[in-house]
């Protein structure tokens, strides 16, 4: 199936429009935890070691994920500002060897997510039940959000369904 030019533009306008709003959720949920923090009202508190130090992993995490949302931000900008940039990023994209290793990371993700979620349980569960629980939630809730997401990308290869 070939695009022309307009297609591929329209499909980097859509997902630097995604990347744009994940990029404010994350802010926002960076900004949100610097608050409850500050007014000592993190669900996770208790004393100000346990406050700080989770505050202070969070915004960690979401700041590395900030990076990486402006890091696609910017390479998404650049091919649309140059005909030359678009079909190095769709070339790179399209490339047989990042396809076979992105399949490759996300099966291995797959196939880890068992005994990672076993020794995050274990580990919580000496720490405390309140935490188990919260693991095992977070894990849920992790594990359906993938099933889902396999469910959406399994029909869009399927297409549209005739009868």
């Amino acid at each position: 199936m070939k695009k022309t030019v307009e297609t591929l533009r329209a499909d980097i306008h859509l997902r630097l429009r995604r990347e744009r709003i994940s990029l404010g959720i994350i802010l926002g949920a960076m900004v949100i935890i610097v608050v409850m923090a500050v007014a000592n009202i993190l669900p996770a508190g208790g004393s100000d070691f346990v406050t700080s130090f989770v505050a202070g992993f969070l915004i960690g995490l979401l700041a590395f994920a900030a990076g990486f949302t402006v890091k696609q931000i910017r390479k998404l900008r650049g091919a649309l500002a140059d005909d030359a940039a678009l079909r190095a990023l769709l070339a790179t994209e399209n490339d047989e060897l990042e396809a076979y290793l992105a399949r490759e990371v996300a099966r291995t993700f797959v196939h880890l997510i068992p005994p990672l979620s076993a020794v995050i349980v274990v580990i919580t569960a000496l720490v405390g039940r309140e935490a188990m629980l919260s693991a095992v939630g977070t894990l849920l809730f992790l594990c359906t959000a993938l099933l889902v997401v396999r469910f959406v990308y399994k029909r869009r290869l399927m297409g549209p369904e005739t009868e």
